[in-house]
């Protein structure tokens, strides 16, 4: 059995997608413990013929799926569907992993019991050239945590992000995880929707993961939030019916709760800080606000406790989102400044 399958997505990527692969099959005493399913997803250009020549090269570890173009989350729905490894990931095309640690963490991944592997990953800054790292600086490494018993507050603001984490395959499966298609976003869904099946979990003291940010066509940059926000909310939407079902009880739901408030705390700024100045746009926003106040009042109160801009663009009925630079706009940043100037 492999111990963990590794799905790429790939969509037009014949640029990057070899600096993928190579990572992944640089070290070769790894290549009989891993599975690398590479899902083409309708490409255009040459991937699919790439992914093809490294599969005829490594055929005990590397996989081509070509299916139609139907988005991220149907490549990982499709692997998902076939994976053998104890474990999974994603790892997607642009991006690669650090060839120095690779096989230390296959390694030390065959002796793990835990349902969620947790590691390290860089952000690599396209235009700056500059490398963030991201590291869980509460927890411990090596040490296995209870889920049903954690104290999820000492993970401040960070959360389980798709490049850090690894999952057991079976948790996956029992959860019955099938992320949308054809929509921007779901790796967040990915993070949440299974996570009530997850009994354990442990930090690794590997930094694997590296993930290249700055690319005009990524889903992450402003234009494409904006672009694609009927997407997020589908997502959010999605989401928010899925935390709705969740028992007050349940140990795991502040956690859940608080990663809904940062993904509802983004789409605002969509519509509230990117400039949009159409008259849909105003409806867009006001018929979600609606809605958020309607079925998740207690969601929506939190939102402007914790953050000065919505509340602001609420009291005014979003017309502040709509004209940024008029006299109620700037009345309302000067009294934050000040604000801000006083708790400092």
């Amino acid at each position: 059995m492999k111990i963990l399958s590794i799905v790429i997505p790939t969509y037009n990527v014949e640029k990057y997608l070899r600096r993928c692969l190579d990572s992944l099959v640089y070290d070769e005493s790894v290549l009989e413990d891993i599975e690398l399913l590479v899902v083409n997803d309708g490409s255009k250009d040459n991937s699919l013929e790439i992914a093809k020549e490294y599969e005829k090269k490594y055929p005990k570890t590397i996989r081509v799926i070509d299916k139609e173009n139907g988005g991220h989350g149907s490549t990982i729905n499709e692997g998902l569907k076939v994976a053998k490894g104890e474990y999974f990931r994603v790892i997607d095309s642009d991006d690669w992993v650090n060839i120095d640690e690779f096989a230390d963490y296959i390694r030390e991944l065959k002796k793990c019991k835990a349902d969620i592997v947790l590691t390290n990953f860089n952000k690599e800054l396209l235009y700056s050239g500059e490398i963030q790292t991201f590291d869980y600086k509460n927890l411990q490494y090596n040490k296995e945590y209870d889920l049903n018993d954690f104290d999820y507050s000492i993970l401040e603001d960070a959360y389980f992000y798709m490049a850090t984490s690894t999952i057991k395959t079976e948790k996956l499966r029992k959860a019955k995880l099938h992320l949308d298609e054809k929509t921007f976003y779901v790796d967040m869904e990915y993070i949440l929707l299974p996570f009530l099946e997850m009994d354990s979990m442990i930090y690794l003291d590997f930094n694997i993961y590296r993930y290249f940010i700055g690319r005009a066509e990524q889903s992450v940059n402003i234009q494409s939030f904006v672009k694609n926000r009927a997407h997020h909310e589908k997502v959010v939407r999605r989401l928010l019916d899925f935390y709705k079902s969740i028992p007050d009880k349940e140990h795991k739901k502040e956690y859940i709760r608080k990663i809904i408030l940062q993904l509802l705390n983004t789409h605002y700024i969509i519509y509230c800080k990117a400039k949009l100045n159409d008259k849909k746009d105003l409806e867009e926003i006001r018929a979600f606000d609606k809605f958020l106040k309607e079925n998740f009042k207690e969601l929506y109160d939190e939102l402007s406790r914790q953050q000065r801009y919505i509340n602001w663009n609420r009291k005014t009925n979003f017309i502040y989102a709509q004209f940024h630079n008029n006299l109620l706009s700037r009345i309302c940043e000067k009294i934050d400044n000040r604000n801000n100037w006083r708790n400092a």
